[in-house]
């Protein structure tokens, strides 16, 4: 599995997620799926076009998904990792908010609807982990076969951006996308970001919950559009606190990496930055790029 495979496995998911798109729009009288299959077939949507073009490719899945132990502290600092880290998400977050809508807010009256330890399951750990195969496994080890780690992280983190398919979750994914392949490196493991992924998406149910429980009138605001503003104010505030944790979180990504014994894996990551290995940008990522923009660009005007 090299770079210009895994260009062409994302187009052909791209393709198959506008196909099925086009027929469920087609058959929208005949057919009529909740929250909870179109979360499932999301997923499948990624997973399935990916184990099948390893195969046609005779790749080995077991190369491309490292799944090495990692300690229990180094889980607990992920954990503390994590939480640092979401300032700087709700700040993007809130910034994207300035030209696109908040996606899970719009989603969340379908969420609130199912029971929550289903929606804790598929949003918290299903669609973790089967994102984590596909984009820090089998894309960002194609990835790395072909460039530097610095390439396989931007180019690996860039299309879990695109695969969202929307502007607003597009741009931060991109950064979680980076922050997942960071602790893939400092771990040695693909474990360090399905902890990560998880922790991060279950918190996000959780919170939709309490809010919707305990916290209704925020809840009901979340889901409307704020006013310029108000974002304004909150992306603000929003940066300071980011600033502060993310300093903090990056302290916390040293001390993971020695903690696992890789504690020179990052200065080596930056120096290896000016080596590549091969091309990384092919004409099906071109292609798929153009569609995914597209698309997104569609979408603010529907």
């Amino acid at each position: 599995m090299n770079s210009k495979k895994v260009n062409g496995m994302f187009l052909i998911t791209i393709l198959t997620e506008f196909v099925i798109v086009f027929l469920l729009g087609l058959f929208y009288n005949y057919i009529s799926i909740g929250i909870v299959s179109n979360l499932i077939l999301s997923e499948m949507i990624l997973v399935v076009p990916a184990l099948l073009f390893v195969l046609a490719t005779h790749s080995h899945l077991r190369e491309l998904l490292v799944f090495k132990p990692i300690k229990i502290s180094t889980v607990f600092m992920i954990i503390l990792f994590t939480y640092l880290t979401m300032p700087l998400v709700t700040t993007i977050n809130a910034f994207t908010m300035l030209f696109s809508d908040n996606v899970v807010a719009e989603m969340s009256a379908d969420i609130l609807s199912m029971p929550f330890l289903v929606m804790l399951f598929l949003m918290g750990i299903f669609g973790p982990v089967c994102e984590e195969l596909v984009f820090r496994g089998i894309v960002h080890t194609g990835y790395r076969r072909s460039g530097n780690a610095i390439q396989a992280m931007f180019f690996s983190a860039f299309l879990f951006g695109l695969m969202h398919m929307n502007f607003n979750q597009t741009i931060y994914a991109f950064v979680i996308g980076f922050l997942l392949v960071l602790l893939k490196e400092v771990t040695g493991s693909m474990w360090g970001s399905v902890v990560y992924h998880v922790i991060f998406n279950s918190n996000t149910v959780i919170m939709l919950y309490v809010s919707e429980k305990w916290m209704p009138s925020l809840a009901e605001a979340s889901a409307e559009s704020l006013a310029t503003e108000d974002l304004i104010m909150t992306i603000s505030a929003s940066m300071i606190v980011a600033t502060i944790t993310t300093a903090i979180a990056a302290c916390i990504l040293v001390w993971i990496a020695k903690n696992e014994n890789r504690s020179g894996i990052l200065t080596h990551i930056w120096k290896e930055r000016k080596t590549g290995k091969g091309r990384m940008i092919t004409v099906s990522l071109v292609i798929s790029v153009i569609l995914c923009l597209a698309f997104m660009i569609m979408q603010l005007f529907m």
